[in-house]
Formats: C-alpha cells, sequence, structure tokens
C-alpha cells in the first residue's frame, strides 16, 4: 500500500512553515521562511499579507521537493497560525492594508481607557477574555477612530490562518477557536453583538466571517492555488485551530484536565476545561478547543523564548556568529553555559516583560518592561544568563499559580520544548512530569490532526491523537525543589508590583 500524507501550514509571527507528516505523524520533511514584522512606528507590529501568502506557497512547494513524495500522495492540508490581530481583506480578496499583529501595541492608551471606563470588566463578563492590545475588537475600535476609510474598503475581518484559507480556496470563514476569545458568550459559545457595542463598532459586524467548528471550517483547494502551490486541485483543506489550540493538539492536550504551555515568541499557559473559568477576574482568555465541549483557559505571556533570543543576540553575538560558521548549536552552547551557574543567578532576577506592547499575563499593563535586579560587580553575562532561564520559568509559575487550577502533569509545546534545563526547572517549579511530544513542530501537526479528523481519516481528535502523538520524554521533578521555587516566586511578584507605578511614570520618557 502507498504511503499518504498531511501537510501541516502554520503561519508565525517571525517564521512560516509547513510540515509533511504520515498519517502517523511522524514529521517527514520541514521548510521554513522568515516574516518581517513592519513597524512603521514605534510599539507597531504589522505583516505584508501577500509577503505571508508568498511564504507559504515556496515552503509548500519546498517541502514537497524535500520529501520527493508524489503531490497525490497528500491526503489533505491544514491550517494555522498566530491568533489575535487583525488582517483586513477588500475587494477581488486583496488586502485593505498590512496586517496587525497579535504584538501590535498601537491601542496601549485605547485599552487603559477601556478598562478605566468599565468596557474592560463588561466585555470579561462575557467573553471571559481579558481586553489587552493584541484583541482583534480593539483593533477594529482604533481603526474606527484613526483610519475610517478603512471600514468601507473591507470586505472581511480575518486572522493569519484565514488569510491562506481565502488564498488557497476562496472562503471567507473563520474557526469557533479565534472567534471565541474575542466575540463569544464564553457561557453559550456563540457570538454575542454586546461584544461590539460595548466597543462601538457595530458597523465592523458584517464584515466578521461566519464561524465553524475547527474540523468543519473546510473547502476544496481551487486550481489557482493548487498550480502555485504544486498540490492537486479540489485536495482538502481545513482551517483551524489557530496556534494555541493547534499546538495543544499536537502535543495531545485535547480532554478537561490537560495542561499544556507553548514555549514559543510568546508563551501561552493552558489547562483544559469542560466550563470557562472566570477567576481570577479579568485576566487571560477563556475560548473554544477544537474538541467540542471542551474549552480553554489560558494566561497567555507576551514573550517566552524570545527573551533568551534577544540576550543571546546582545550578549552572545560572538558565540552565536562562531556556532553559525561552524554548524553548532547555539542553544545548546547556551543551556550548558546556564547550567554551571548556581540555581538563584546569585541574586539576580530577571522579569521578562521584554515586548514593547508590555505585558497581558498574569497581569494587564502595556507600559511593563523587563529588568534585571540584584546586579553586583561580581555577576557576568552567565549569571544573567541563568537568571535569564529562570525567569521565564518564574513567568510560567506565575501564570499557573495565579489560574489555581491543578497540574497533573505539563505539556510542553513551541520551540523551547527542546530545552532540557527547562523542561527540568518547570518540573521542578509545578512538581509534576513534565512530557515532550515526539517531533517540533507541534502546531503544524496539530493542524494535520484536524485535518485527519475534517476528511474522516480518523473518527475523533482522541483516535487522530492516539495515532499521531507519541511521547519523546517524560521529565520527573526532583525532590524538594517547589518550595524554593515558590520563594523565588514571592521575590519576583514583590518586585514586579513595586516596579508597577514606576513604569506607569516612565511611559513620558519612551
Amino acid at each position: 500500500m502507498a504511503p499518504y500524507y498531511l501537510l501541516g501550514i502554520d503561519a508565525g509571527t517571525t517564521v512560516s512553515k509547513s510540515t509533511l507528516f504520515d498519517i502517523e505523524g511522524r514529521e517527514i520533511a520541514v521548510a521554513a521562511h522568515p516574516s518581517s514584522i513592519l513597524s512603521p512606528y514605534p510599539g507597531w507590529a504589522e505583516s505584508d499579507m501577500e509577503a505571508v501568502w508568498q511564504a507559504t506557497v515556496h515552503t509548500v512547494r519546498q517541502v514537497l521537493q524535500q520529501a520527493a513524495v508524489s503531490p497525490e500522495a497528500v491526503l489533505a492540508i491544514g491550517l494555522t497560525g498566530q491568533g489575535d490581530g487583525t488582517w483586513l481583506v477588500g475587494a477581488e480578496e486583496r488586502p485593505v492594508r498590512p496586517a496587525i499583529l497579535w504584538s501590535d501595541g498601537r491601542t496601549a492608551d485605547l485599552v487603559q481607557e477601556l478598562w478605566a471606563n468599565s468596557v474592560g470588566h463588561a466585555l470579561f463578563a462575557i467573553t471571559g477574555t481579558a481586553l489587552n492590545t493584541c484583541n482583534q475588537a480593539v483593533h477594529l475600535c482604533w481603526l474606527q477612530r484613526h483610519e475610517p476609510e478603512v471600514l468601507d474598503r473591507t470586505v472581511a475581518v480575518l486572522r493569519a490562518k484565514d488569510w491562506l484559507f481565502l488564498r488557497m480556496t476562496g472562503e471567507i470563514s473563520t474557526d469557533i477557536t479565534d472567534a471565541s476569545h474575542t466575540y463569544f458568550n464564553v457561557q453559550m459559545r456563540q457570538l454575542d453583538a454586546r461584544v461590539l457595542t460595548l466597543l462601538d463598532i457595530e458597523a465592523w459586524q458584517p464584515k466578521l466571517p461566519f464561524v465553524y467548528p475547527s474540523h468543519q471550517n473546510r473547502a476544496p483547494l481551487r486550481l489557482a492555488a493548487a498550480e502555485l502551490l504544486g498540490l492537486p486541485e479540489g485536495l482538502p483543506v481545513a482551517a483551524g485551530p489557530f496556534d494555541v489550540a493547534a499546538s495543544a493538539l499536537g502535543v495531545g492536550a485535547f480532554a478537561p484536565g490537560h495542561a499544556c504551555s507553548v514555549l514559543g515568541t510568546a508563551g501561552v499557559h493552558q489547562i483544559m476545561t469542560d466550563a470557562p473559568i472566570f477567576e481570577p477576574a479579568d485576566i487571560g482568555y477563556n475560548m473554544c478547543h477544537a474538541p467540542e465541549g471542551v474549552l480553554i483557559r489560558l494566561l497567555p505571556t507576551m514573550t517566552c523564548t524570545q527573551n533568551l533570543r534577544w540576550f543571546a543576540q546582545e550578549f552572545y553575538a560572538h558565540e552565536w556568529a562562531e556556532a553559525r560558521r561552524t554548524g553548532a548549536n547555539i542553544w545548546e552552547i547556551l543551556e550548558q553555559i546556564a547550567q554551571q551557574e548556581p540555581p538563584g543567578a546569585r541574586g539576580v532576577i530577571y522579569h521578562p516583560y521584554l515586548d514593547p506592547a508590555g505585558e497581558r499575563a498574569p497581569f494587564i499593563e502595556p507600559r511593563a518592561r523587563a529588568q534585571f535586579s540584584g546586579l553586583n560587580a561580581l555577576h557576568t553575562r552567565a549569571t544573567l544568563l541563568r537568571a535569564v532561564y529562570e525567569g521565564v520559568t518564574l513567568s510560567v509559575l506565575d501564570c499557573y499559580e495565579t489560574m489555581a487550577a491543578p497540574v497533573q502533569a505539563l505539556r510542553l509545546a513551541g520551540g523551547g520544548a527542546r530545552s532540557r534545563l527547562w523542561a527540568q526547572m518547570l518540573a521542578d517549579a509545578l512538581a509534576v512530569p513534565v512530557l515532550v511530544a515526539e517531533g517540533s513542530e507541534h502546531g503544524a501537526r496539530g493542524a494535520a490532526i484536524n485535518a485527519a479528523v475534517a476528511i474522516g481519516l480518523y473518527a475523533s481528535y482522541a483516535e487522530a491523537i492516539e495515532h499521531m502523538v507519541r511521547p519523546a520524554q517524560e521529565i520527573d521533578p526532583a525532590a524538594g525543589q517547589r518550595d524554593w521555587w515558590l520563594e523565588q516566586l514571592h521575590l519576583y511578584r514583590l518586585e514586579r508590583m513595586a516596579m508597577t507605578p514606576v513604569w506607569k511614570q516612565r511611559r513620558r520618557a519612551e
């Protein structure tokens, strides 16, 4: 019997990837293409929508060439991509303007205004999601105030994966994972017009796409796209879930009680539930998962692995260049250096609030900024490197302690899942086993799993995951470490709370 394959496409913030899987979930080939972030003004983050489409075309053709498989052996395409953000499409399927990304900070003052006049509180009571600078509805509010002509030119308000779905199939739609945390009554799990009324954006309602369950958001690949991609016309395309939920599927988190952290550019820390969780109030997200009846309560930090990348580029530039010259793995080199430093980083604490848009979990503060504290003349860059690893771990712990939901085991996804040091730190901090799935492209695998369910290859997400997700390693917690991590978290939180009024004052200096 000839082998068959599933193609998973992940339109990320900084890179677009296509991954070919066999029907047992094994990665056959991966191709990646960088996605440029445009910043026409300080704090803005935009993307050229046509460039993202071209990057997708490039990676699909490249991965098919690498794998040397017949295009007819591909059973379906699964699409996922970055969540939040605003991708506007006008006449003839053309972008109206560059996409506003989830990491864009232009709405910081607007978000503060909406919380000050209690709109934020009212929206959380409906959606279970705390209003923040990433939220698409806030982007629409900002556009209505500052670029009102955009409304008349817009036919559809999409997100990243929806844009690719439109280019591939000609269909305008979205799935339940993307729509739920922005416009849904999370109790009823359906669109609620009160969200638009509270933000005074009712005029945008006709532009919002129809919402499907993830496995039903599918259509055939049209001829023009098929020719560009090198795939057969009519190939089934399934769009969803977006990257947070897709990564959860890709590591096997699909049922109430499962927990998953995506250690990517952002950090996404989530627990699967069967009912929305409104405590603590006005923090984080509640959203629908791809499997029917399952919700995700999540606290997403603005940055995660980006902290390590920034530190490496700025403080280990020579080692980075040498690793690229020799083909060495810079991340393995840095991890070995950090492991030689003692726990506690010799008294240095790092707060990983590196994004210009501030922080959104487990607190909302658009003016939050990263910092090292506790420095003295005996510290070295290796000390600070250790502090970055620990600071990111404390950020994760801060989120799970804030959610106060029991975690029995933690599944890891994202690029940071490849770090044994982070996995051990998280196991120790949470006092639970950390599970790392086989492979590295967990978001793309989740999209492929959704596509497999969409075409009936597997009867359910549970069956698909049983076939397509396998554990690579399990890291057990070291005895007696959790109390130490909780002491560190106490100091970490004290310093963060002390800095809040300083951040607000510093806005004039930026």
